[in-house]
């Protein structure tokens, strides 16, 4: 059976129906010619003849003597997963957002397999989305770059057709069964382990309070001087919009200027968030702090991750000094994981992100503040990718609003492009496309700001784009590239339940 981390386990405890921890991507394909009429069909068709592997064959366990747990189903049924939807006319991309935003926030069943795929049609262009959910508990967002590149091809002629659910290289599982010496062993292992864990917890929490007091250089506590901004009343509500930067030109001006594509991520996100802040006259008098995974080089369970928090820049500094400050940041950051084993920092991750949540949850005063928001760069595709042919124009992340906050800023590349997603609680970040607007012009701001004489500022490869599950407020400016998304999205025509039916429509026609 699967073993689950302690950052796993925080995934499942931490869900409600205002927090939902389903992670995935929001895939948009333009079939061209003869091919795209009944491409969503034929899709589907040959999708389901591939069978389900882990992760997407894990159930939650629970138990009254036991920890939850994870177990791998045999004969996992693909069309009880999958689901077909047209939209009347000729859908647009915001009106298709609309509809995944109200996908996003319902749970996924806990008594079968934890995942989902919506594929949709009826947009305009002929084009096709395909939007998969899958609980954080089983999968990080590495394993969902893995599993994508794996799913996605980067021949257009190829014929092979693989599923989102062909799944990933399985971490080595606990046999099916062990001796009575056996488990009494593995007893004396895992508390033996918590012992070593609890130790270089110490001594994370110690260096964080020497920091804090500003006795030497490094992190400081989270809690401590987070701004209270982007605050706002939680729902079940989510808003999203993205924006698209050049990646050949990240890469050049972050090697030019000594940072990692991340740091110049971080920096160009901090310039758009002050503009946006200041524009609605809350900007901060201290550095916003994020909240950004970090990828760890072995590691039991679905989440082979660390959440670790750190500032960016001061408010009213250059864009310079902003980027300067983030390198300082992030070095710290890399230095002090680097100190630590994979079970310290998730336990640490675990720990940090529950008091928030149980402060949430029973309703004691004002949220606690770990971070003003979570950021987060998986990276992506290399190349331009292709399924049954169609070419994949976006693959955008939907992720999660993390307890105690109301943004997430994922980034995933897709060939040359940098694709940013921003999903919001619009009651806390109204107008979430103006930030993805200010992200672009920040971005071109920043090389403008440490440009050389023969550098020129990018321009954006692809508009922004905004959708918001129920009304939003009419923009108070038209200066917004995204339109106004109508109260909710056309009402899609669900073909089936499942894909079964349409799979079956699609070979008789």
């Amino acid at each position: 059976m699967p073993k689950l981390s302690a950052l796993d386990l925080a995934m499942f405890a931490f869900e409600n129906k205002q927090r939902p921890f389903a992670v995935g991507p929001l895939i948009v394909l333009k079939p061209e010619g003869k091919d795209s009429r009944g491409f969503a069909d034929r899709l589907v068709e040959r999708m389901l003849s591939r069978p389900v592997k882990a992760p997407f064959d894990y159930k939650l366990e629970l138990g009254l003597s036991k920890l939850p747990a994870v177990e791998s189903v045999e004969g996992v049924d693909p069309s009880a997963h999958v689901h077909r939807i047209t939209m009347h006319g000729k859908a647009t991309m915001e009106e298709l957002f609309a509809l995944v935003g109200e996908l996003q926030v319902k749970l996924l069943d806990r008594s079968r397999p934890l995942w989902e795929l919506h594929v949709i049609d009826g947009l305009e262009d002929g084009r096709v989305a395909l939007y998969g959910k899958v609980h954080h508990g089983i999968i990080d967002g590495r394993g969902l770059i893995r599993m994508l590149n794996h799913w996605l091809s980067t021949d257009p002629s190829d014929t092979a057709v693989r599923a989102m659910w062909d799944g990933l290289p399985r971490s080595a599982a606990a046999p099916e069964r062990a001796t009575m010496a056996e488990r009494l062993l593995g007893i004396w292992e895992s508390a033996g382990n918590f012992v070593d864990s609890a130790r270089g917890l110490t001594r994370l929490l110690a260096g964080r309070g020497v920091a804090s007091l500003r006795l030497a250089r490094g992190l400081p506590f989270p809690f401590i001087g987070v701004p209270n901004v982007l605050d706002g009343q939680l729902s079940d509500r989510r808003s999203f919009s993205y924006c698209v930067l050049p990646l050949k030109e990240l890469k050049a001006f972050g090697k030019a200027h000594g940072a990692t594509i991340n740091d110049v991520f971080l920096a160009t996100l901090d310039i758009a968030l002050e503009r946006y802040l200041r524009e609605r006259g809350t900007a901060p008098g201290r550095p916003l702090v994020v909240d950004m995974p970090v990828a760890l080089p072995a590691a039991d369970g679905g989440n082979q991750i660390a959440v670790m928090q750190f500032p960016l820049g001061r408010p009213g500094t250059t864009p310079a000094q902003r980027l300067e400050a983030v390198c300082e940041s992030t070095a710290k950051l890399k230095k002090e994981t680097a100190r630590q084993s994979p079970d310290v920092v998730m336990l640490y991750t675990a720990l940090a992100h529950a008091y928030p949540s149980l402060i949430e949850r029973v309703g004691l005063g004002r949220p606690v503040k770990l971070a003003n928001m979570v950021v987060s760069n998986p990276f992506g595709m290399p190349q331009r990718c292709y399924l049954m042919g169609a070419e994949v124009e976006l693959v955008l992340p939907i992720s999660l609003v993390a307890p105690g906050q109301t943004l997430n800023v994922t980034a995933v590349t897709l060939a040359e492009k940098f694709q940013i997603g921003f999903l919001a609680v619009p009651e806390a970040v109204p107008e979430v496309e103006k930030l993805a607007a200010y992200t672009v012009e920040a971005f071109a701001q920043l090389q403008a700001a440490l440009a050389t004489p023969d550098a020129e500022p990018a321009t954006p490869v692809a508009p922004v784009r905004k959708s918001t599950r129920r009304a939003a407020p009419k923009p108070a400016s038209t200066a917004i590239v995204a339109k106004p998304v109508a109260p909710k999205p056309k009402a899609p025509r669900k073909r089936a339940t499942g894909a079964g039916a349409a799979a079956r429509r699609a070979a008789a026609g």
